[in-house]
């Protein structure tokens, strides 16, 4: 959606390939100026893409950087081994720490935006048109509150979340009823007449699809470098569940939907309390055991553990026998996993933490490497 990618030789070194990048030509010159700053000043190390040229011909931007050969996406999903995953956490982790030092959010984290080569283990961050610098009110990794702790379309192709159960208002509303005129849907799943002329709230929403964070979708006023952590904890997981995207909402509130059903709806209220809003909803989930989720989107057995579960039965595809896949049963399930892969899952919980107060950071999260 931001450009092209062309494979080019110099003429003085015929042997070496770089990659141009014509930007679209509806790119935002914020966007392309951003794309520019970030790739000049950060560029070249911790696996940030290097740049070597730009140019501009009328309205055409063009920008010359390394030729980085990677493996297809597809590719990697089909066959990723749990030591390659933690690798690929390592490296991901290490650029978003480098750029979150800086004052910087990527605000696109995703596979397609993270190339790896897996025969010379090599790893590039790419597509820096989205991102944010951190103002000065702004939280970056050194004052962010640390978190001290944390306990240890196949199987999914029916997520049952509608958006006419769903709605988020403004807590203020209520407060200002006085003032204004008595808002008619306050407490209700609908809008009425009077909100909708209301001035919306305008936050940055920028991300692809199924990969933003909740505080995002939930129109949080102060979003930090931690949306990079949660992006990061979905492709993360997407290589877990041999699957991209692993979330593929038509919408906000589907996605919220979604995201209550696999991480519990009681995290998501509580942040939307937080952020002065009150959000309702028909349902009210638990949350899903992550191992075993992972294990159903890979169309792999998940044990049976005696326990009936309606809810989990009229979740999950094919889920006939009602396995219960709750999180109540999450510590049991890590405890039947080889170290390595609970690693894994142990930094994968800690990137997907709903509350952006308490999850943990690039620089914590690459602490679980060294």
């Amino acid at each position: 959606t931001f450009g092209n990618v062309y494979q080019i030789k110099c003429r003085r070194d015929p042997g070496t390939s770089y990659a141009m990048k014509e930007l679209a030509r509806n790119n935002l010159p914020k966007f392309i100026a951003m794309e520019l700053r970030i790739l000049q000043r950060f560029g070249g190390v911790h696996n940030i893409m290097r740049i070597h040229a730009a140019h501009r011909e009328r309205d055409r931007v063009f920008i010359v950087m390394d030729y980085f050969e990677h493996t297809p996406t597809k590719e990697i999903m089909a066959s990723v081994t749990v030591p390659e995953i933690l690798d690929y956490m390592k490296n991901l982790l290490d650029a978003l720490r480098y750029l979150h030092g800086k004052g910087i959010i990527h605000r696109d984290v995703k596979p397609s935006n993270f190339l790896y080569n897996r025969s010379k283990h090599k790893y590039c961050l790419i597509d820096f048109g989205l991102c944010e610098e951190m103002s000065d009110g702004q939280p970056t990794e050194k004052n962010v509150r640390n978190h001290h702790g944390i306990g240890e379309r196949n199987a999914l192709k029916s997520l049952k979340v509608s958006d006419q159960n769903l709605k988020i208002c403004e807590k203020s509303e209520a407060r200002k009823g006085l003032k204004r005129k008595r808002c008619e849907c306050h407490g209700l799943p609908r809008v009425c007449d009077i909100c909708t002329k209301r001035p919306r709230l305008h936050v940055n929403k920028a991300g692809t699809p199924g990969f933003r964070a909740p505080e995002v979708l939930l129109k949080y006023r102060r979003q930090t470098s931690l949306v990079d952590i949660w992006s990061a904890g979905i492709t993360f997981l997407s290589l877990l569940c041999r699957k991209h995207p692993v979330m593929r909402p038509n919408d906000d509130y589907e996605a919220i939907g979604q995201m209550a059903i696999i991480f519990g709806s009681e995290p998501i209220e509580q942040l939307a309390q937080k952020n002065n809003s009150v959000l309702l909803a028909s349902w009210d989930f638990p949350g899903l055991d992550m191992v075993k989720f992972v294990h159903a989107i890979r169309n792999e057995e998940i044990p049976p553990q005696g326990k009936y579960c309606d809810t989990c039965r009229n979740l999950f595809f094919g889920n006939y026998g009602a396995n219960c896949m709750c999180r109540v049963s999450e510590e049991h399930s890590l405890r039947q996993l080889a170290p390595d892969e609970r690693q894994v899952f142990e930094i994968l919980k800690r990137c997907l933490i709903v509350d952006p107060d308490v999850r943990y950071t690039a620089e914590m999260l690459a602490a679980s490497f060294s």
